[in-house]
């Protein structure tokens, strides 16, 4: 094997002899040429491919996540609505009164929100009062929805409800009517669970939604879909059929987004699934939508880009073909008039210095080059100092930039105050502290009161004056131990260490009466603004940090209910009873 190569190099270096400097230019031209346009060209597109495939990836995802966004909303609202409807005072008197009135305020909400059909039952599972009469008078006992809505907050999932779909007028397409559930425990004035409020929400509100999203897709031909955690369609083609499952819903669940390849019906499907997790106080049941799109459509683009890039890279590698023999010529020039000027070198006794060398600009440059060179060298060992003398330099400047650049991570760029994450680490620290030493420490937290007022009426600039000043009153306010954050938005939360819950109260009532009483500019308007604060201190009980900032937080949201611009104390006892109050 080693003598047929070395053969072959023999063979190549003959031919090499007999070919002229300007013929072997023009052919390394025109093979570099279309070696390296064909490897760029092939790159390109290869790159343009991949990204514009990503790019439609992200946009399908977007339209899975978007749309999953929205039912999840839906559903969050839709709870939170129900929730707030127990909470009314006027309710009150009505849970236990008289049904004709409760029936009046259950219809009254079933007019202003999107509820199929809405009723109360009572703790013997006897509906009392109904929209429309329905099941009124009836027993529950064994429906889910009242034994689970007993203890708390309950969402059901998609599913018929015969005894009440036969009492309801028969859809024009003979199609089942199927309902979400959301049910929750009633409550009287003392705290005591009286019944539970049950909810049946029409589920055609979910097809209505996906046929919207369809509708503007933007002729992409998009195919969305709703399906349960177990993997039955709910919404979409192939309705009520398990569409995935085993491994493969598993790792969909665990994934919670994505995109992959499929085969429906003999077709190549980009399919991109967005699992929800629920909104805020809504847990979620984990539905999965899929939007999928065919292959053939989704990647036209990216096959289009990358056909037009090999194209032009083709033309490009012909046409340096044509000027590779026109370059040859302009090259070969020189490097023969340097080959000879090389042949004189070392023929002349004596001199050391390289003579000037002319008759082209390459020729001139080179030779200039190498009598530079040998002044260079000289300069070498200088210029190796400099060199670093300027690395320590660097050095140093990028340990300063790294120490700014540690600040500003920890700091909240409107406020100056510490940010979320430099904030809890501290605290974490404190908690430690405070635990291993048996010392006293509290958290408050800090809310503008009715901010979204003062951003509507004079403006955002205004509120960003607002939450600035009240950072500089947090900040004069507390001790040099104390530490305070920007939480986000109009909310603060200061950390006080080594304090009881006396001075706590004093040090907060200070900030709220100092904030209550400052004066707030915005040019020439005067803000008048006011903070609700709740108040927390360390129990033994505690796990971490999180759980005195959300008795804290528990705290102001008692303040926030019970009329604003106040202080309230959440004992680590009584959390319930405090919020109910």
């Amino acid at each position: 094997m080693r003598a047929l190569l070395q053969q072959a190099a023999n063979r190549l270096h003959a031919i090499e002899d007999r070919l002229t400097v300007r013929t072997q230019i023009a052919a390394a031209v025109a093979v570099m040429s279309i070696v390296l346009v064909g490897t760029l060209a092939a790159g390109a597109a290869l790159i343009s491919y991949r990204h514009t495939a990503a790019l439609i990836e992200s946009s399908v995802a977007g339209i899975a996540s978007s749309t999953s966004a929205r039912l999840e909303r839906f559903m969050a609202t839709r709870q939170q609505e129900m929730k707030l409807f127990t909470e009314l005072e006027p309710m009150q008197r009505l849970w236990q009164g008289d049904p004709n009135e409760l029936r009046s305020a259950l219809e009254a909400l079933q007019r202003n929100f999107e509820f199929t059909w809405i009723g109360f039952a009572d703790l013997n599972a006897n509906v009392v009062a109904s929209t429309g009469g329905l099941l009124q008078g009836k027993s529950v006992l064994e429906r889910p929805w009242f034994k689970q809505g007993l203890e708390n907050v309950v969402v059901g999932d998609v599913h018929e409800a015969i005894l009440l779909s036969s009492l309801l007028t028969q859809r024009a397409n003979n199609e089942p009517y199927r309902f979400v559930d959301i049910a929750l425990p009633v409550r009287d004035a003392s705290g005591k669970v009286v019944g539970v409020l049950g909810g049946h929400l029409d589920w055609s509100w979910a097809s209505n939604l996906i046929k919207d999203v369809e509708a503007n897709d933007g002729n992409t031909d998009t195919r969305l879909s709703i399906l349960s955690k177990g993997g039955m369609v709910l919404v979409g083609p192939q309705k009520e059929t398990i569409r995935y499952g085993g491994d493969q819903l598993a790792g969909m669940l665990k994934a919670r987004d994505g995109t992959f390849r499929e085969t429906v019906d003999g077709q190549q499907m980009l399919t991109a699934f967005h699992v929800g997790y629920g909104y805020r106080d809504y847990q979620g049941l984990n539905w999965i939508v899929t939007a999928s799109q065919p292959a053939s459509v989704a990647l036209k683009a990216a096959i289009s880009s990358a056909q037009m890039i090999l194209t032009i890279g083709a033309v490009i590698a012909l046409i340096a073909l044509s000027l590779a023999l026109l370059v040859s010529r302009r090259i070969a020039a020189p490097i023969i008039a340097l080959t000879q000027e090389a042949d004189r070198i070392g023929r002349a006794h004596g001199p050391t210095m390289l003579a000037r060398q002319s008759g082209s600009v390459e020729v001139v440059q080179l030779s200039r080059a190498l009598r530079s060179l040998l002044r260079r060298i000289g300069h070498a060992e200088e210029r190796t100092k400099e060199a670093e003398m300027r690395a320590t330099e660097n050095a140093m400047q990028l340990q300063e930039d790294m120490l700014k650049l540690r600040h500003l991570a920890d700091t909240d760029f409107m406020t100056g105050l510490m940010n979320r994450r430099s904030f809890l680490a501290v605290a974490d620290d404190a908690v430690a502290f405070s635990r291993r030493y048996r010392r006293n420490m509290a958290t408050l937290m800090i809310d503008i009161d009715h901010f979204k007022k003062i951003n509507d009426t004079y403006g955002h600039a205004a509120g960003d004056d607002a939450i600035k000043s009240i950072a500089d009153v947090i900040s004069q306010s507390i001790r040099t131990t104390d530490k305070a954050a920007r939480f986000g938005g109009e909310e603060f939360v200061v950390l006080l260490r080594e304090i009881d819950q006396e001075t706590a109260l004093l040090l907060a009532e200070r900030i709220r009466t100092s904030i209550a009483g400052a004066t707030v500019r915005h040019g020439d308007t005067v803000i008048p603004i006011t903070v609700s604060v709740g108040l927390a201190l360390f129990d033994e009980n505690d796990r971490d940090v999180q759980d005195v900032i959300e008795r804290a937080d528990q705290g102001l949201y008692v303040a926030k209910k019970t009329g604003r611009n106040r202080t309230f104390l959440m004992p680590a006892t009584d959390e319930r009873a405090a919020r109910a109050a």
